[in-house]
């Protein structure tokens, strides 16, 4: 039934074209030309009995699992996710695997714009990432307020995408202990997001602002 499921919904997911993303700016006064943000998350999986164990432990989390990719836009919706990451690769491999991002490329989007990152993500166009805490101390007392501020701007912002992960984790199949078959993963985490953007617009249709 899930692979049914996965058919009909996952187009739900779609990357928007430029001028959907152009469309898009000005949405964050303070950040104007921000219009995404990303991150990763993991899926705990029982420890695997014929593969290599060492490929799928995350020496951060502590625990066997599988890594996804998602990115949110300015208004909160899921456009693009992709699961089945290794556990031993971190989010900046991860994100070097995905479709490129950029003016002209697969997943195209805006020059001069932009998608926030966590700082350990690579500090490239169109990422980009807060201040390291030794970039501000060496600065001038004025640069490090500056600097201060967009952490601070950048935190507040990126913390919606976030609390779409949290959200997408309400489903259990992936918010707990995976004990199902690992090549199943990835499709199923694109399922789960799917159904979570269209619960999202079924209360936008419902209640709107």
């Amino acid at each position: 039934m899930w692979l049914i499921l996965w058919e009909a919904c996952s187009p739900l997911i779609v990357w928007p074209d430029v001028n959907s993303w152009q469309q898009k700016i000005g949405k964050w006064s303070e950040m104007p030309n921000v219009l995404a943000s990303i991150d990763g998350t993991s899926h705990e999986i029982l420890i695997p009995s014929t593969e290599p164990q060492e490929e799928f432990y995350s020496g951060h989390r502590k625990y066997h699992c599988f890594h996804t990719q998602v990115i949110i836009d300015n208004e909160k919706n899921i456009c693009y996710i992709h699961g089945g990451f290794l556990g031993h690769d971190n989010d900046a491999f991860a994100y070097q695997q995905i479709k490129p991002i950029g003016p002209g490329l697969e997943l195209d989007f805006p020059n001069n714009c932009f998608i926030l990152a966590d700082s350990i993500y690579p500090n490239n166009i169109p990422l980009v990432t807060p201040y390291k805490s030794l970039e501000i101390l060496r600065q001038p007392q004025q640069e490090r307020r500056r600097r201060r501020k967009f952490n601070c701007m950048h935190r507040k912002r990126r913390v919606y995408v976030e609390h779409v992960i949290k959200e997408l984790k309400t489903f259990k199949v992936i918010g707990s202990l995976y004990r199902h078959p690992r090549w199943e993963m990835a499709s199923i985490v694109e399922l789960c997001a799917a159904l979570s953007k269209r619960r999202a617009d079924n209360i936008g249709e419902n209640y709107p602002n």
